[in-house]
């Protein structure tokens, strides 16, 4: 008979997947909606739309380590109960800023979502990675972010017929709703609390180990922070050059979306099969070129169109914004297999003491995402719109080498305990 510690509990993680819808709902729109309401409605300069989405993340670079050590004490559907609760109220907290057009109050409740976001995360991180074995963990984690994708896409057709009948407060009302409801759901179906033995093996071992998650970190880092650069700005700089309604534009995001909510759990169990070293080199490679094909691309639609005349009936603009749906669709799908990579690594070098390890990764990675953005408002405001993307995309194939020696040594590390695990 197989021993029951040694399997996946994926019954338990039913409630985790239907939170993590709930409080998905808004993450498109509202990251969608903010810069073009707090720079076109709100007159907020574009230094203020950085530190609104830096501020976002300020709170989750320092408050995981605390959610951390509350998640390594068993705690963990607390804690993205009290971050589901927490990113509702500040949602209804940007509702009151976008209603009164307070830029100030609009920056101190995405403070408030990255408290939430910071207990939310690391308490889902260490609950999907305690329940299943290291066989499974990327397919775990890429069922979530299925989920994710599922709730961004449903949530944004349900945030525009919202947005059609009322108004955008009554958008951030909705999502305040749901992510209260999100929170409900993991707490109401509770599974018994899985007892562990210790701290993982992998994580004690130290040496090999330890320097590869250390790489791991540092170059997750970096990347973040390049990454982080111009996300304020992609649909500012699409506006700009394009000029696209907001239904139009809100259509270059939809494909990537749609695929990731169906293939998110098959391209976890693809991860989890699959050398992890070539799916984060192909990621980082993928995310650079789009960074410099984005700055490129009004340039290249025009040239399509010169040397294509058919293609004049979708004009210029229409060309373009065909480009980037693609550019980003192949893009969200790299980005989800190399985050279901990551999360599963950490999940096994922290095995038995998740939350602590995913606390201590999340911060790293909030204080990155802090920090991105208001460089690339720097130099959005005193270089040029397209600067972010191209400074973003040159530095992103700097990170593969390091990314290769952490996911070489730790796959290494982990060969080798396979092989002892079955040695008479």
């Amino acid at each position: 008979m197989d021993d029951p510690s040694k399997a996946s509990d994926w019954s338990s993680l039913k409630s985790v997947y239907r939170s993590a819808f709930y409080c998905s709902l808004g993450f498109f729109l509202v990251s969608f909606l903010l810069p073009i309401v707090a720079f076109g409605q709100m007159g907020a300069s574009a230094m203020q739309v950085a530190l609104v989405f830096s501020l976002l993340t300020l709170g989750y670079a320092l408050f995981s380590p605390i959610a951390g050590k509350a998640a390594a004490r068993g705690l963990t559907r607390e804690c993205i109960c009290a971050g589901a609760s927490v990113r509702g109220l500040s949602y209804l907290g940007m509702a009151a800023a976008i209603t009164i057009a307070s830029v100030n109050l609009l920056i101190v409740n995405s403070l408030l979502w990255g408290l939430g976001a910071a207990f939310y995360q690391v308490g889902s991180d260490s609950e999907i990675s305690e329940r299943v074995v290291r066989q499974n963990r990327s397919e775990a984690f890429g069922r979530r972010e299925a989920a994710n994708a599922k709730g961004s896409v449903i949530g944004a057709f349900a945030g525009f017929i919202i947005l059609i009948y009322f108004d955008i407060p009554a958008v951030f009302l909705f999502y305040a709703a749901m992510n209260l409801l999100g929170g409900f759901v993991v707490i109401w179906h509770r599974p018994p609390t899985k007892v562990h033995a210790g701290l993982s093996s992998y994580v004690s071992v130290g040496g090999a180990v330890a320097t590869g998650i250390a790489a791991l970190v540092v170059a997750a880092s970096i990347d973040t922070f390049i990454a982080e650069l111009m996300r304020p700005f992609v649909e500012l700089f699409i506006i700009s050059v394009f000029n696209p309604d907001i239904i139009t534009l809100a259509r270059v995001y939809l494909p990537g979306g749609v695929l990731s909510s169906i293939l998110g759990g098959r391209m976890g169990r693809l991860a989890d099969h699959s050398s992890r070293v070539r799916i984060v080199a192909a990621a980082v490679v993928v995310s650079s070129s789009s960074s410099l094909m984005l700055a490129a691309i009004p340039n290249v639609a025009a040239f399509l169109v010169g040397i294509f005349p058919p293609l004049g009936v979708l004009t210029e603009a229409g060309v373009g914004l065909l480009l980037i749906t693609v550019l980003f669709t192949i893009q969200s799908i790299t980005t989800m297999l190399a985050y279901v990579v990551i999360s599963s690594v950490f999940g096994t070098a922290y095995e038995g003491r998740a939350g602590e390890g995913f606390g201590r990764f999340e911060a790293a990675l909030g204080t990155a995402r802090f920090a991105g953005p208001i460089a690339g408002g720097v130099l959005w405001d005193l270089v040029s719109p397209s600067a972010p993307f191209v400074l973003v995309g040159l530095s992103g194939y700097l990170l593969i080498p390091l990314y290769y020696v952490g996911m070489k040594r730790y796959e290494r590390v982990c060969r080798d305990r396979s092989v002892a695990s079955c040695a008479p």
